[in-house]
């Protein structure tokens, strides 16, 4: 019980966070290693009214904004990060509040967690000609 609150607790906090997917590109004859990874910022907003007897028609309207990083490492250590324009939204809905369906809107999350693998692996795929430029225009500064 404590380990599956625990992990509750971790899914609401960084719903996506071992979410990542890694490639490898030749650069001017350099094998640098590439890792798009998931960042997410998850909100909630309550709609509808409880009003004594009658029945509620409360419900917790989540929505999950997941931004692609991307992570670029070289073969001596320096790194290159860039937060790129390809943010998914992942919506959902829960009856009730959303202070009482917290576990619940973490599970819905988590359970959407391959669509997010998806969503990386899509970003990965169109990103050949800006990662080289980045690379290049990295490349450029750093010799100046």
């Amino acid at each position: 019980m404590i380990l599956s609150l625990l992990a509750l607790a971790t899914a609401s906090a960084a719903p996506f966070a071992d979410q990542v997917h890694r490639t490898s590109v030749d650069h001017q004859g350099r094998s640098l290693d590439v890792t798009y990874r998931a960042d997410a910022k998850v909100s909630t907003r309550q709609i509808g009214m409880s009003a004594g007897t009658r029945p509620t028609t409360e419900r917790c309207l989540w929505a999950a904004r997941v931004a692609v990083v991307r992570d670029v490492a070289g073969t001596k250590g320096a790194s290159l990060s860039h937060r790129l324009d390809a943010d998914k939204m992942i919506r959902g809905s829960h009856f009730g509040k959303c202070s009482e369906n917290r576990a619940q809107v973490a599970l819905s999350i988590v359970r959407r967690s391959n669509e997010v693998k998806a969503h990386l692996a899509e970003v990965a795929r169109g990103d050949g000609v800006r990662l080289a430029n980045d690379i290049s225009s990295a490349k450029h500064f750093a010799a100046n």
